[in-house]
């Protein structure tokens, strides 16, 4: 999206200063970070944060809050990762934690620009200052991440944009919007846009705004403005940085989704593939609506050619073997639940439904063994852990081997 370039705009700061331009000077926020993603992409956990005493180290949303904080302050951005890397380690189905890990970047990057000013006072320092191009992929990978989990995620730490000066409704609609006033913010957001017809960021920010009031045809209407104003643009220019065509049929799709329009979600979801045949959230969503409409054979083919894919994500596994679980598939099941604690072994759900495949299967002592590596996992206040508790007594001890 368009979000990871918005940051550029506020480091630019393009008045020209005399003298020779200064040597680069090293940005140590993004460095800390660098430092950090490099060791997890070696296959190397982050030090889990502490956190104060009784507080549940099973909750992704304690390490998502106490990493928000930081966010919200800019400070200790490096800490701030690590929180919010084991937010996603905790529950990777939750887009939150991956939408503001590229944030962070953003941030760090920000604040650093901000040091040098202070620094030296110059400008031209400032511009030295730039992401390395491996961080601005990663930045557009987290966000397209969570764009896939959630596309109409909010946040208060995503102001939207503001243009024409301190009297367009833009500026006021973009704070009704970050205070969560989303009924006032669509309608400033609608003036707006009578300024501003092709200003595709006013048309995303209002169609979550509708989407939040429950307003889902307004909400696609915009979606659909948005994407065609897209398409015609990349037509015209060939290079606009903006939300690919993809993501706004994606976006409609689950607008669809809550009308429990499965026909027309379908169809969305389909577009979606059309722009882009790799996108494997497209053919989850797409087993989603095949589902409801009672077609599990085309669901379990779609969430197949989304392993196919993308066979390293533990949320895609773990959804996929849940659904071959009650398709009766209980060998596949086990398979794809296997790998999802493979993959993610902090991720409590994936053990729940290998407990419950386990059990269809007669293998009581393993079901059992699942059952209580759930509750070593999930937190505190997970839904199943009454039932998982319950079941367990159902159970018994486990069988003595002869």
């Amino acid at each position: 999206m368009a979000l990871g370039r918005r940051v550029s705009l506020a480091l630019a700061l393009a008045l020209a200063s005399c003298g020779a331009p200064p040597r680069p000077t090293p940005a140590p926020t993004v460095g800390a970070i660098i430092a950090l993603q490099g060791r997890a992409d070696s296959g190397r956990e982050l030090t889990r944060p502490r956190l104060l005493r009784g507080v549940d180290t099973n909750s992704a949303a304690e390490y998502f809050n106490r990493g928000a904080r930081l966010v919200r302050f800019s400070i200790k951005l490096d800490t701030a990762e690590m929180y919010l890397y084991w937010a996603s380690r905790l529950d990777p189905a939750w887009a939150d934690p991956v939408f503001l890990r590229g944030i962070v970047i953003l941030r760090a990057l920000r604040k650093d620009a901000m040091d040098v000013l202070r620094s030296t006072g110059s400008l031209r320092a400032v511009e030295q200052l730039d992401l390395p191009p491996g961080q601005v992929h990663r930045v557009d990978s987290l966000l397209h991440v969570a764009w896939g989990r959630n596309p109409f995620l909010f946040t208060d730490l995503d102001p939207p944009p503001f243009w024409g000066g301190s009297r367009d409704p833009s500026g006021a609609a973009s704070f009704a919007f970050t205070m969560g006033r989303f009924a006032q913010a669509e309608s400033l957001f609608a003036k707006a846009l009578q300024k501003h017809p092709d200003n595709v960021l006013l048309r995303i920010y209002r169609s979550r705004a509708l989407f939040y009031l429950g307003r889902y045809d307004n909400a696609v209407a915009e979606l659909e403005a948005a994407r065609d104003t897209v398409r015609r643009s990349a037509e015209a220019h060939n290079s606009v940085v903006l939300p690919s065509v993809e993501m706004f049929e994606f976006a409609i799709g689950i607008a669809r989704v809550q009308q429990d329009d499965f026909p027309a979600a379908r169809v969305a979801f389909e577009r979606a593939l059309t722009e882009n045949l790799g996108f494997y959230w497209a053919h989850v969503r797409l087993a989603g609506s095949a589902l409801a409409l009672h077609d599990t054979a085309a669901a379990l083919a779609e969430l197949d050619a989304a392993v196919q894919l993308e066979g390293t994500d533990p949320v895609l596994r773990m959804y996929n073997g849940a659904i071959l679980y009650g398709a009766g598939q209980r060998g596949e099941a086990a398979v794809q639940l296997e790998r999802a604690i493979e993959l993610d072994p902090h991720y409590a759900e994936p053990y729940y439904w290998l407990a419950l495949v386990y059990r269809a299967q007669g293998r009581v002592p393993d079901a059992i063994h699942q059952y209580q590596l759930f509750l070593a996992h999930a937190a505190r206040n997970d839904p199943k852990r009454a039932g998982v508790v319950q079941d367990l007594k159902t159970l018994g001890p486990v069988p003595q081997k002869q």
